[in-house]
């Protein structure tokens, strides 16, 4: 009993390792599109960055909580990860394994 209970455990650490490093990654790249946004698809209209907004995304690996989306001050930048109003994923693990690989 004392095994299976520590095995959960480990468990738990592990996917709240997964997570984490999911919700990193996805930030990054999130970061990344909005600069690319700004400086190379629309580098002549005046815009800006305007901090971060909350959401939560539902993904295989668990419930992302609290995933900084960036914004920027016209409220023209949509990131390609996932639609405005999603809240699970479609082909997201699949972009991010095409991204490492």
């Amino acid at each position: 009993m004392v095994s299976s209970v520590t095995n959960s455990g480990i468990e738990n650490q592990l996917d709240n390792l997964l997570r984490a490093f999911v919700k990193e990654k996805l930030e990054l790249i999130m970061r990344e599109e909005l600069e690319n946004f700004l400086k190379v698809e629309r580098p002549n209209e005046p815009n800006c960055k305007n901090g971060y907004y909350q959401r939560s995304l539902d993904t295989r690996y668990g419930k992302i909580e609290n995933l900084m989306v960036p914004r920027d001050r016209r409220g023209m930048f949509h990131t390609q990860l996932f639609e405005p109003y999603q809240r699970r994923d479609g082909w997201l693990e699949t972009a991010i394994i095409k991204m490492y690989q």
